[in-house]
């Protein structure tokens, strides 16, 4: 007679394989999740760079703006340049208006629209101009980040966020030579 007993290898490979199922599963589950985990860090990085470019080319262009009007250098030293909407520029009365108009609106971003909304900039921007000594001028841009890292030395934007710690900021020295008395 042949049958077969409780106890045999055939009756135990059976639950081993369901149980080879659900450990696979589980490590697809896991890894799954790592990656979905991963995109999200990417994304966010992905965002930071984008604003940090944004903030660098923004600079620049300031720095070129105080570089070509050299003579009237001191006349753009201001404070939160870009938190509030400046206007219609083609209104503003001379070249230093002129040049603060256009660069704070291109730091709220309307350089580039989306939905009629301004997309082109860093989040919650605002600059500052500074000149800590003759002919020394120091401009700042800072924005909002989206993960905390460490809080930037500029004064630019001190406590107007949330967090110092989500605080972003570029800054530049513009020198101006003087030449001649």
């Amino acid at each position: 007679m042949n049958h077969t007993c409780p106890s045999s290898p055939r009756h135990k490979q059976q639950g081993m394989a369901l149980f080879e199922i659900l450990i696979s599963l589980l490590i697809t589950a896991f890894g799954v999740l790592g990656y979905i985990g991963f995109q999200a860090r990417t994304s966010v990085a992905q965002l930071e760079g984008y604003q940090r470019t944004q903030a660098l080319m923004l600079i620049n262009d300031m720095a070129e703006r105080i570089s070509l009007n050299r003579e009237n250098a001191a006349a753009y030293v201001a404070d939160n340049i870009g938190v509030a909407d400046p206007g219609d520029c083609a209104l503003a009365v001379g070249r230093v208006a002129a040049d603060t108009c256009e660069w704070a609106s291109l730091i709220r971003g309307v350089a580039e629209e989306e939905d009629g909304a301004s997309v082109g900039a860093m989040i919650n921007a605002r600059a500052c101009i500074i000149s800590p000594a003759a002919n020394e001028y120091v401009i700042s841009l800072v924005w909002q980040g989206v993960q905390a890292s460490g809080a930037p030395t500029t004064a630019c934007g001190q406590g107007a966020y949330a967090s110092e710690d989500t605080r972003r900021a570029v800054t530049t020295r513009v020198q101006i030579a003087d030449l001649g008395a």
